[in-house]
């Protein structure tokens, strides 16, 4: 009996998760150095994004994410919005602009300083 427990517990739990969702997107994100990618990536680094990948020469990202954890596409934007960086469907408040490194202000073609290193 006991193995038959185990047995059909080992499925049940293996069909649940084999059964989360998950969501491929990309979509554009404003950067303008290796800075902006690392902390973007970074701000992506967490539970329920299975990848993420910036191409700053495209400004692109490719997220794959469990839905259970981000139903809504707008979760996903958040991320990056909430680290300073506007998406094409959220603009990042100016609190969370002003924070980011000189050399990483895009809006306004700001772009003056030269990245010098870490932030």
């Amino acid at each position: 009996m006991k193995h038959l427990l185990f047995v059909f517990f080992t499925l049940f739990l293996g069909t649940n998760i084999l059964a989360q969702k998950k969501a491929d997107v990309t979509f554009e994100i404003k950067a303008v150095c290796g800075m902006c990618e690392t902390r973007i990536e970074q701000a992506y680094d967490v539970k329920g994004i299975v990848v993420a990948d910036y191409d700053l020469e495209s400004y692109t990202l490719h997220v794959v994410y469990k839905t259970k954890h981000f139903p809504n596409i707008l979760d996903v934007h958040r991320l990056a919005v909430n680290v300073g960086h506007d998406t094409d469907l959220m603009k990042a408040s100016d609190e969370a602009y002003a924070n980011l490194h000189g050399c990483c202000k895009y809006r306004d073609g700001s772009e003056t300083q030269k990245c010098s290193g870490e932030q």
